[in-house]
């Protein structure tokens, strides 16, 4: 099968022959298996060991302790003078590796590189430990961003246009020319979303098929069973429930009423969603605590076509009642997709109900942006550049074309 590289590649690759380990974190079917394999192709054979940690017998070789596994890797026909690269798949499974882990990078750091996977960032997380600080670098890797999308479609051009450009400092639209094969190309995008087993199959049927399956097999399956979920029809009727309510605040009391769900329960299966890479909880953004709201978070979907699977809409774009949401959640997913760990992504509410959807505080820069399907009123954006001049205001629309002037974004280009 033909190889579309991943954004997140190249910096993955910055980091090759340091000696920390490589932890590449994300939800099942996003490509971390096939990324990793494609940076085992680039060095030599007998230099590379790849483990996958569903399969038990070599779960069992992971598991015995440093030693045995260092007995293992001196079994193998690895280099004895060059730095040999060991990939470790889906490291959830392991009970502890954090032990194992610092032994190899503080001791063997000149002989084994390690890069690992995994599709639990809450579960992998807890069990790194205080021992792994300074011995780790922690990668995520999402869906496709609608850049990588049209690399997937073999639209070379307009993906590597996208990939260069910064939207907030764009002067004319890069890809005015090609403007409706663009919008194209983001309507199939808005409604099944960037997996990329989805993106590559040839029809409907199928794309829809294959979201049914990230669905049954990982969302209802492998994450309650990972995070010892007990009430499944609960949790089953809550994973609904926030397609249905995406881009809305969330009231967790009163979703832990319509769930009957125990408050603390409802949160602990909200945090295995988040940490799974299914949804993100966003919270208000304030200074100004005498005027601005500090209390309900939103909830958006990591990935269009999952969140269109669970409320089974595949309508066309131009048709739905909820476009808007769709669009407001494909900005957010982009936003968080193109984001570094200091990036903060909020939204605004003011007592006074003015409402922008999102704040990005970026390399100590502050975006407010508002997203309308046509065309919108800037008076909330006007507002919040009163209250905070350092801010850029934007209008991002799905049809409404560039306008660096008045400060209007095409959806295509966030």
């Amino acid at each position: 099968m033909k190889y579309y590289p991943r954004i997140l590649e190249n910096s993955i690759h910055e980091y090759l022959n340091s000696p920390e380990a490589i932890f590449i974190l994300g939800a099942r079917q996003v490509g971390k298996t096939s990324l990793m394999k494609h940076i085992m192709k680039k060095i030599a054979n007998e230099r590379v060991l790849y483990l996958d940690l569903e399969n038990p017998s070599n779960l069992s070789i992971f598991n015995k302790g440093v030693d045995e596994f260092l007995n293992y890797l001196n079994f193998q026909e690895l280099s004895k003078i060059e730095l040999n690269y060991i990939f470790i798949d889906e490291i959830q499974y392991a009970p502890d590796f954090s032990s194992l882990i610092k032994y190899l990078v503080d001791n063997y750091s000149d002989r084994y590189k390690l890069i690992l996977s995994g599709s639990s960032s809450l579960q992998i997380r807890k069990k790194f430990k205080e021992s792994l600080v300074g011995r780790k670098i922690v990668f995520e890797l999402y869906p496709l961003t609608f850049s990588e999308f049209c690399l997937f479609q073999n639209e070379y051009r307009i993906a590597d246009i996208l990939q260069q450009q910064n939207p907030f400092e764009l002067n004319e639209d890069p890809l005015r020319f090609e403007r409706e094969k663009v919008l194209h190309l983001l309507k199939e995008y808005l409604i099944y979303g960037g997996f990329p087993k989805v993106v590559l199959q040839t029809n409907k049927t199928r794309k829809i098929k294959v979201l049914q399956d990230i669905i049954q097999s990982y969302v209802m399956k492998d994450i309650r069973h990972i995070f010892h979920l007990e009430k499944i029809e609960q949790f089953n009727h809550l994973v609904k429930l926030l397609a249905a309510f995406m881009g809305k605040e969330i009231n967790i009391s009163q979703l832990a009423t319509e769930t009957r769900l125990h408050k603390q329960t409802l949160e602990h299966y909200i945090n295995s969603l988040e940490s799974s890479y299914i949804i993100k909880m966003i919270s208000p953004f304030h200074k100004n605590l005498s005027s601005e709201l500090r209390k309900t978070p939103k909830c958006y979907f990591i990935d269009n076509g999952l969140r269109n699977f669970l409320i089974s809409n595949f309508s066309g774009i131009e048709f739905r009642s909820d476009r808007g949401e769709i669009l407001e959640n494909y900005v957010f997913s982009q936003l968080l997709k193109k984001s570094n760990p200091l990036t903060k992504i909020n939204f605004w509410r003011t007592k006074a109900k003015q409402e922008i959807d999102f704040i990005l505080q970026k390399e100590n820069k502050l975006f407010a942006l508002e997203v309308k399907w046509n065309t919108g009123s800037m008076q909330n954006l006007k507002k919040f550049k009163q209250t905070y001049p350092e801010a850029d205001i934007y209008l991002v629309s799905m049809l409404q074309e560039f306008e660096k002037e008045e400060r209007v974004l095409a959806g295509y280009l966030v």
